[in-house]
Protein backbone atom coordinates (compact mmCIF):
# COMPACT_ATOMS: atom_id res chain seq x y z
CA UNK A 1 0.00 0.00 0.00
CA UNK A 2 1.54 2.93 -0.97
CA UNK A 3 1.39 6.61 1.17
CA UNK A 4 -1.53 8.96 -1.05
CA UNK A 5 -4.20 11.31 -0.66
CA UNK A 6 -7.22 10.68 -2.68
CA UNK A 7 -10.02 13.33 -2.90
CA UNK A 8 -12.92 12.58 -4.76
CA UNK A 9 -16.43 14.86 -5.69
CA UNK A 10 -19.44 13.18 -5.01
CA UNK A 11 -21.96 15.78 -5.03
CA UNK A 12 -21.55 19.24 -6.67
CA UNK A 13 -24.25 21.64 -4.59
CA UNK A 14 -25.85 24.95 -6.11
CA UNK A 15 -24.68 26.72 -3.14
CA UNK A 16 -21.04 26.12 -3.60
CA UNK A 17 -20.77 23.73 -0.86
CA UNK A 18 -20.30 19.83 -2.10
CA UNK A 19 -19.65 16.53 -0.85
CA UNK A 20 -16.34 15.33 -1.02
CA UNK A 21 -14.94 11.68 0.04
CA UNK A 22 -10.81 11.41 0.93
CA UNK A 23 -9.22 8.17 1.42
CA UNK A 24 -5.79 8.74 3.14
CA UNK A 25 -3.38 5.49 3.41
CA UNK A 26 -0.06 5.49 5.08
CA UNK A 27 1.74 2.01 4.67
CA UNK A 28 -0.65 -0.23 6.84
CA UNK A 29 -3.61 2.26 7.44
CA UNK A 30 -6.14 3.32 5.10
CA UNK A 31 -9.41 4.97 5.43
CA UNK A 32 -12.58 7.01 3.58
CA UNK A 33 -13.93 9.91 5.49
CA UNK A 34 -17.21 11.74 3.77
CA UNK A 35 -17.12 15.18 4.06
CA UNK A 36 -18.47 19.07 3.08
CA UNK A 37 -16.66 22.03 1.45
CA UNK A 38 -16.72 24.79 -0.93
CA UNK A 39 -15.48 23.89 -4.40
CA UNK A 40 -12.48 26.28 -3.29
CA UNK A 41 -12.15 25.59 0.22
CA UNK A 42 -8.82 23.60 -0.44
CA UNK A 43 -6.56 26.94 -1.53
CA UNK A 44 -5.03 28.34 1.81
CA UNK A 45 -4.22 25.42 2.40
CA UNK A 46 -2.77 24.59 -1.02
CA UNK A 47 -0.64 28.31 -0.65
CA UNK A 48 0.35 26.25 2.76
CA UNK A 49 1.87 23.16 1.15
CA UNK A 50 3.24 25.13 -2.37
CA UNK A 51 5.83 26.83 -0.06
CA UNK A 52 6.22 24.45 2.42
CA UNK A 53 8.37 24.67 4.76
CA UNK A 54 9.11 28.24 5.72
CA UNK A 55 11.60 27.21 8.46
CA UNK A 56 11.86 23.84 10.75
CA UNK A 57 9.10 24.99 12.60
CA UNK A 58 6.31 25.35 9.93
CA UNK A 59 2.76 24.12 10.24
CA UNK A 60 0.75 23.73 7.27
CA UNK A 61 -3.13 23.00 9.01
CA UNK A 62 -6.54 21.95 7.47
CA UNK A 63 -9.21 21.50 9.26
CA UNK A 64 -12.81 20.62 8.52
CA UNK A 65 -15.40 20.29 11.53
CA UNK A 66 -14.22 20.63 15.44
CA UNK A 67 -12.73 18.01 17.76
CA UNK A 68 -15.99 19.25 20.21
CA UNK A 69 -19.33 17.92 21.09
CA UNK A 70 -22.24 18.79 18.96
CA UNK A 71 -20.01 18.98 15.55
CA UNK A 72 -20.93 16.13 12.85
CA UNK A 73 -17.25 15.33 12.92
CA UNK A 74 -13.53 16.25 12.79
CA UNK A 75 -10.52 15.85 10.50
CA UNK A 76 -7.60 17.52 11.60
CA UNK A 77 -4.35 17.29 8.68
CA UNK A 78 -1.27 18.98 9.77
CA UNK A 79 2.04 19.25 8.20
CA UNK A 80 4.99 19.68 9.47
CA UNK A 81 8.71 18.83 9.65
CA UNK A 82 9.35 15.84 11.92
CA UNK A 83 13.26 16.02 11.40
CA UNK A 84 15.91 19.03 11.60
CA UNK A 85 16.87 17.96 7.58
CA UNK A 86 13.43 18.85 6.50
CA UNK A 87 11.86 15.77 6.57
CA UNK A 88 7.90 15.94 6.38
CA UNK A 89 4.49 14.21 7.53
CA UNK A 90 1.43 14.97 7.09
CA UNK A 91 -0.36 14.06 10.64
CA UNK A 92 -4.07 12.84 10.27
CA UNK A 93 -6.90 12.55 12.52
CA UNK A 94 -10.21 12.07 11.91
CA UNK A 95 -12.98 11.52 14.05
CA UNK A 96 -16.98 10.83 12.79
CA UNK A 97 -18.03 11.76 16.67
CA UNK A 98 -20.46 8.75 16.51
CA UNK A 99 -21.33 5.68 19.03
CA UNK A 100 -20.47 2.32 18.32
CA UNK A 101 -20.57 0.36 16.32
CA UNK A 102 -21.08 3.41 14.28
CA UNK A 103 -17.90 5.12 15.44
CA UNK A 104 -14.75 5.71 13.30
CA UNK A 105 -11.70 6.99 14.72
CA UNK A 106 -8.16 7.03 12.97
CA UNK A 107 -4.96 8.61 13.28
CA UNK A 108 -1.19 8.18 11.62
CA UNK A 109 1.11 10.03 9.56
CA UNK A 110 2.08 10.19 6.11
CA UNK A 111 5.64 11.00 5.31
CA UNK A 112 7.29 12.75 2.42
CA UNK A 113 9.98 15.12 1.18
CA UNK A 114 9.07 18.74 1.74
CA UNK A 115 9.25 18.68 -2.73
CA UNK A 116 6.20 16.06 -2.92
CA UNK A 117 4.67 18.39 -0.12
CA UNK A 118 4.92 21.10 -3.08
CA UNK A 119 3.47 18.72 -5.49
CA UNK A 120 0.50 18.23 -3.27
CA UNK A 121 -0.07 21.95 -3.18
CA UNK A 122 0.27 22.46 -6.36
CA UNK A 123 -1.82 19.51 -7.26
CA UNK A 124 -4.48 21.27 -4.49
CA UNK A 125 -4.07 24.83 -5.66
CA UNK A 126 -4.68 23.83 -9.86
CA UNK A 127 -7.72 21.42 -8.62
CA UNK A 128 -11.62 22.35 -10.44
CA UNK A 129 -13.61 19.61 -9.19
CA UNK A 130 -16.31 20.63 -11.57
CA UNK A 131 -14.02 20.21 -14.17
CA UNK A 132 -11.39 16.41 -12.79
CA UNK A 133 -13.64 15.31 -10.04
CA UNK A 134 -10.61 13.48 -8.72
CA UNK A 135 -7.66 14.32 -7.67
CA UNK A 136 -4.51 11.86 -6.45
CA UNK A 137 -1.52 12.32 -4.86
CA UNK A 138 0.92 9.62 -3.92
CA UNK A 139 3.84 10.51 -1.21
CA UNK A 140 7.32 10.62 -2.77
Amino acid sequence: MDQRIRIKLLDLDKDDISQFQITLSDNTTLTNFHFYEYADGFKEFANGLISFPKNINDLVIYEVGKNAKGWAYHMFLKVYCYSPNGYSAIHVKIDNHKELPYSNKVEFAITAVPASINKLGNLLRDWNPEVENELIWIAE
